[in-house]
């Protein structure tokens, strides 16, 4: 809240600016990365300051910079292969006479009062960083001197005050800070904007960044309710001794994703790794339901009730417990899910919104849903939705 307090409101004048970056368990990191890579650093340049521009406009997002933001003109000498060859030289004898005339190459060592200092061997050249000279350097070749002008294409572009490579490329990375919640659709927006972006076809943009982290978050989350489900259902048939009512069990999951994604949209709220994690805690949550009602139907029917009563009879008693099993965890959760910022580490308000929105779903749905699927699997005939009709109708009437 501070830092955005100061972002918003200290301001000197319009020639100044000024980035201000909260500190937390340490250094301040950047949320947001963008790579840009090529073969041509003139291409990529441009690409990035039209990627800053776009993404500086997306709300939520701050201080976005390029690593090249201190660039410098430098003296490009790019090599014209077809008069090389015909002169039958090579790039590197010419890259290595126009190092030495430039740079100088070491030939031998001297030592000057306990100094040792190189001699090198360099061309005497006035102006170094006059382009004109340096297109009418001398280059041996084996038909004779010919001006290093007439052998490469030498211009003057903008160059890096440090130069960078991404998987063995040129690159560039664009960074900047995430100050909005919904760190998802800051992302779908920077993906929008590179989409939109009329680029170069040389050059390729990866986002990286908080982007990575929540994509392998999400990619582990998935699996892990995936992993879930599987044990869950597999505890039940070993505690159970059958393939079948666990299976309907497991049915009753689908159940509660119905009643979480209206929470979310009730309460306008993203889909992020909070959420997903209320989603892994309903796995093991809202079976419950459905196993208290079969188990009881179970216990029933080995009384001696044919399915259609015990299912009957089951509703009607246990639809106490399991009703306040559900309203219990729905109450504790509550102040958690009215909490208006949502702050509480990995224990967010979306956990606990998608908590009970999946419970409430399931609760009510499961007390209808269960039975009509335990009856179809007993094959009791064309009349089971009339039956399942009235039976439901008497266990709430009652």
């Amino acid at each position: 809240e501070a830092v955005d307090y100061l972002n918003d409101n200290l301001i000197l004048d319009s020639t100044t600016e000024i980035n201000i970056e909260g500190i937390g368990s340490g250094p301040p990191a950047e949320d947001l990365q963008v790579i840009l890579t090529g073969t041509n650093f003139t291409e990529i340049n441009q690409a990035a300051n039209t990627l800053v521009a776009g993404i500086s406009t997306i709300t939520g997002v701050k201080n976005v910079t390029s690593d090249v933001k201190d660039s410098k003109p430098q003296i490009v000498i790019k090599p014209n292969l077809e008069e090389i060859t015909a002169q039958q030289t090579s790039v590197s004898s010419i890259a290595s006479q126009t190092n030495q005339m430039l740079v100088g190459r070491k030939i031998s060592e001297i030592d000057i009062n306990d100094t040792t200092l190189d001699v090198l061997i360099i061309a005497d050249i006035p102006d170094i960083d006059n382009i004109n000279i340096i297109k009418g350097l001398n280059i041996e070749t084996p038909n004779g001197q010919t001006q290093l002008g007439s052998l490469a294409d030498i211009i003057i572009e903008d160059g890096p005050t440090s130069i960078t490579r991404y998987d063995n490329e040129r690159s560039i990375s664009i960074s900047g800070n995430i100050t909005a919640k919904d760190t998802q659709g800051v992302g779908r927006k920077v993906d929008a904007v590179i989409d939109s972006a009329e680029l170069p076809p040389s050059v390729t943009v990866q986002t990286g960044g908080v982007f990575d982290q929540i994509s392998e978050g999400f990619q582990d989350l998935y699996f892990a309710m995936f992993v879930g489900v599987i044990l869950v259902y597999l505890v039940m048939v070993i505690c159970l001794g059958s393939l079948k009512n666990p299976f309907i069990i497991v049915l009753s999951l689908p159940l509660a994703i119905v009643g979480a994604l209206v929470a979310l949209t009730i309460t306008d709220r993203s889909l992020s790794l909070s959420a997903l994690m209320g989603f892994l805690l309903l796995i093991g949550v809202v079976v419950t339901n459905a196993l208290v009602l079969l188990t009881f139907v179970e216990q029933l029917k080995e009384q001696g009730l044919n399915s259609y009563d015990a299912i009957l009879e089951a509703g009607r008693i246990r639809l106490r417990p399991i009703l306040m099993t559900a309203f219990t965890t729905t109450f504790a959760l509550l102040p958690l899910a009215l909490s208006s910022t949502g702050d509480g580490g990995i224990i967010g308000a979306e956990l606990a919104t998608v908590v009970i929105g999946g419970l409430v779903s399931n609760t009510f749905l499961t007390l209808l849903v269960i039975p009509a699927i335990y009856l179809l699997f007993q094959n009791n005939g064309p009349s089971i939705l009339t039956r399942v009709k009235n039976a439901t109708s008497k266990v709430f009437s009652r």
